[in-house]
């Protein structure tokens, strides 16, 4: 089986589309259909059902798809070996990221090891923990930027994020430097969905304090806009504030807490040349920036 129908097909499985997976590797919607059929005629079965609204995995290629997962990821670590022999001349890598660090930090990042590096080919993947995590657990990434990892992973600490109440012009407290949940606590309160901001609610949880929860969202502009027009309050991390336009009430959380950021990989022992290399590219450049301080003691695999 050609590996280049093999990532065809893995495409259109993750677009759920022939015309996105098409656009994105540079087929027509007629020639990733090709392709498509050409897979099926090989394996003397269909692995696509093909609906309105979009391509769906037929039960025989759901039982496909850890092997085609399988047989990619290895040609990827051929690959790799080969760029390692030749210098990481070619490869790629997969990235999964939040929001945030895809704005305020990755550009720089990219900049920088892809001058040194052109031959890397790059993909970003932006989720919330839980999708992430997921991701890594099946290979679809080579690692992960986050915040407060689960436990059977290894860890490289990057930064530590203060996190900040979110408060309507005119509100009440605006004249106070630092509140509490306590005084918020009958306020509404506006809360990304959960595995978006594990981090605020690992926060409240842990307080005791049960807010008033108004809305729901996965989208922080969207949290932003609703605390603008008086809908409510939130807690949210200083880097993600970085990274939009606002003009709300910002307050420091008391007492102070934070979000721990850093990079989630299966094994550093076992990444790619490319993924180690990307790594240490990020921990000297984000300590560059300085806007994000390290803690006191990395937390480091």
């Amino acid at each position: 089986m050609d590996i280049k129908k093999l990532e065809v097909l893995l495409k259109v499985i993750e677009t759920k589309s022939l015309t996105a997976a098409g656009n994105q590797l540079g087929f027509t919607q007629s020639g990733v259909s090709h392709l498509i059929k050409t897979i099926e005629d090989e394996f003397g079965f269909p692995v696509l059902i093909r609906g309105k609204g979009g391509v769906r995995l037929t039960e025989n290629g759901r039982a496909l798809l850890p092997a085609i997962r399988e047989i990619l990821n290895a040609n990827d670590h051929m690959d790799q070996i080969v760029a390692n022999i030749r210098g990481m001349s070619f490869g790629r890598l997969r990235i999964g990221t939040f929001a945030s660090a895809s704005v305020l930090w990755l550009p720089k990042i990219i900049e920088e090891f892809s001058h040194d590096y052109p031959g890397i080919q790059i993909e970003i993947i932006v989720g919330g923990n839980d999708s992430l995590i997921s991701q890594l657990d099946e290979s679809c990434i080579d690692f992960a930027i986050m915040s407060n990892p689960p436990q059977g992973y290894e860890w490289i600490h990057l930064a530590s994020d203060r996190m900040l109440v979110l408060l309507p012009p005119g509100h009440r407290l605006v004249d106070k430097d630092r509140v509490t949940l306590d005084e918020i606590a009958d306020d509404p309160f506006i809360l990304s969905n959960e595995g978006f901001d594990y981090d605020v609610s690992q926060i409240i949880k842990g307080s005791g304090i049960t807010p008033r929860l108004s809305f729901s969202t996965m989208e922080n502009r969207g949290i932003i806009a609703m605390i603008q027009h008086g809908l409510g309050v939130t807690v949210m991390p200083e880097m993600v504030l970085d990274s939009l336009e606002s003009n709300v009430i910002t307050k420091e959380l008391s007492p102070c807490e934070y979000r721990h950021m850093g990079i989630i990989v299966k094994s550093v022992h076992t990444a790619s040349l490319a993924a180690k290399t990307f790594i240490s590219y990020a921990k000297r450049i984000i300590s560059e920036l300085g806007t994000y301080p390290p803690i006191e003691g990395e937390l480091n695999a």
